[in-house]
């Protein structure tokens, strides 16, 4: 327990992620400086061959989720929000006749400040949304436009308010840190402002200068250098002090919450459960088989056009691939790796695979034991990867191959957030 933040997730939540549906939207009203998913500019004809195609994967996927019932959806993109209203209705429609979804799903659009407004809020009510994951990024209105930003620093606070009067009881915030020219002073300056909303989620991701990006370029050839590490690791124990002290506990290395209130669709990745992704360079596991979704929107769009599968990638996982995941997305979680959570045939596999490696971890601090697994010490976390490349080469210094190093990749939305430093600025 942090200052007055519960660290999680708790057993209620883990117990409640046990399906999750991502659909992603590739549509933005502006693409971003940092931007390297999978997203172009919003057009009415583009978004209704979207919602075809899309209409036509939910009818290819459907019969291997006959058996599961989903409880999370999550629209991801892109910007969801700047779909029609209409739009947003004719996709729950589709998304509900193939798929069974529970009466108590977590329903999560995300959403830009500047496209949060009472005719959108209502339709997504109407559509069953009980989550809404706002993109601020920051609260300096310099910052948000070299970021490419494009609503003004009030507009988050705008945007919650307009949320909260129509029922929503559940929003996230998301922030970005280390970029260039920031500091630790703006930072504090916009944690307060974040928190002064109230949120019940709020997640913070440091920059990863991608390459292909406008921003991207201009770090990785150095004409404009980030943050040193050292500040950087400062910024987030700034973050997860800060969340405390507001009664906000870290349950992800990147996102903390108030007690009961964690993203139920990123637990469905962190533990593994099986999540069927919709759209443009959307994953999906179910049936011990993994699929990658071609990335360009033509390309996806045409397969499904042409009655083709939209896939770039498809494997059936091995029992080494499961059980390298088990560590590489559960010890992201702040109380840790549980054997509870798990398969007694896939918990083997790991103790197997990786039980010399993980006693030696131990034994030096890299991780601590818990009740029924292991987790990252809290001075750690923010050098989470580190942590696990050093777990997997001990575990091959063991005798131990990586053989599921050319595996589909895990990511789902297109990707989860994998730590604090590097880690993709994605919402949740």
């Amino acid at each position: 327990m942090t200052a007055r933040g519960v660290e999680g997730p708790g057993g209620s939540a883990r117990e409640a992620a046990r399906a999750g549906l991502y659909v992603h939207v590739p549509f933005c009203a502006a693409r971003c400086a940092y931007c390297d998913f999978s997203s172009g500019l919003f057009s009415v004809a583009a978004a209704e061959r979207w919602l075809a195609a899309l209409e036509r994967e939910v009818a290819l996927r459907a019969p291997a989720a006959a058996g599961l019932t989903f409880t999370s959806v999550f629209l991801g993109g892109g910007t969801p929000s700047t779909l029609a209203p209409e739009q947003v209705g004719r996709l729950f429609r589709a998304l509900r006749g193939g798929f069974a979804v529970a009466p108590d799903a977590e329903i999560t659009l995300e959403a830009n400040p500047e496209s949060v407004d009472a005719r959108r809020l209502v339709a997504w009510g109407e559509a069953g949304v009980n989550r809404l994951s706002v993109g601020a990024q920051s609260f300096h209105a310099d910052e948000l436009e070299r970021l490419g930003r494009i609503h003004p620093a009030g507009r988050p606070a705008e945007a919650f308010a307009l949320a909260r009067a129509h029922g929503l009881r559940r929003l996230s915030l998301d922030l970005m840190f280390g970029f260039p020219g920031h500091t630790l002073e703006r930072w504090g300056a916009t944690l307060e402002r974040a928190l002064e909303l109230e949120p019940e989620h709020l997640s913070a991701y440091a920059l990863s200068p991608e390459p292909g990006t406008r921003l991207g370029d201009t770090v990785l050839s150095g004409a404009t250098p980030v943050a040193p590490d050292a500040e950087q690791a400062e910024a987030y124990g700034l973050f997860l002090e800060r969340a405390a002290l507001a009664g906000l506990g870290s349950y992800e290395t990147s996102n903390v919450c108030r007690p009961g209130a964690e993203a139920r669709h990123n637990l469905v990745y962190w533990l593994r459960r099986p999540y069927v992704g919709l759209g443009p360079s959307a994953h999906g596991l179910v049936g011990g088989a993994r699929y990658g979704n071609f990335r360009d929107f033509e390309a996806w769009a045409a397969a499904l056009e042409s009655a083709a599968p939209p896939e770039a990638e498809r494997e059936l996982e091995s029992a080494a691939a499961a059980g390298r995941e088990v560590l590489l997305l559960g010890l992201r979680l702040t109380t840790g790796v549980s054997r509870a959570d798990y398969e007694a045939e896939l918990w083997e596999v790991v103790a197997r695979r990786y039980g010399a490696a993980l006693d030696e971890a131990i034994a030096t601090g890299r991780l601590h034991a818990t009740a029924d697994g292991f987790a990252i010490p809290r001075a750690l976390r923010y050098l989470a990867d580190d942590v696990l490349a050093w777990i997997e080469a001990r575990a091959q210094a063991h005798g131990f191959d990586s053989d599921s190093a050319h595996s589909v990749p895990s990511s789902p939305c297109p990707s989860p957030p994998s730590s604090a430093t590097g880690a993709t600025p994605t919402r949740t």
